[in-house]
């Protein structure tokens, strides 16, 4: 009898990938497009070909112009307008008066007492 070798997780779990963050995730995509398209055999035959490292970096400037972009168009414009007017804005809150001693009212004086009803004969 022997122990297996290495179990695979069950069908139904997989292992957790690590997440991708979007931005690097969107200049992936640019740059895939546009190596294939920079390297591919049908893209000028004879051509200098750009070094794989600047065209990566040139993707990167791409996705943050296009983040730019996206961040001025009226719809977005509208979107952080309206997030400014929601969003509580700390620096101007008064909390002064929260620090501030607290007065007590004076106390009532004490009742007088009842003048004593007069005696009957």
């Amino acid at each position: 009898m022997s122990a297996p070798a290495h179990e695979a997780p069950p069908a139904g779990k997989a292992a957790a990938a690590p997440a991708k963050d979007p931005y690097v995730d969107f200049a992936e995509k640019i740059y895939i497009n546009l190596a294939a398209r920079v390297y591919g055999t049908l893209a000028g035959g004879d051509a200098k070909k750009p070094d794989p490292k600047a065209l990566a970096a040139f993707c990167f400037k791409l996705v943050d112009a296009f983040e730019q972009a996206s961040n001025e168009t009226p719809r977005r414009l509208a979107e952080i307008e309206a997030k400014n007017k929601a969003s509580v804005k700390l620096d101007q809150v008064d909390i002064s008066s929260m620090f501030a001693p607290t007065v007590k009212p004076a106390a009532a004086a004490p009742a007088a007492p009842a003048a004593p009803a007069p005696a009957k004969k």
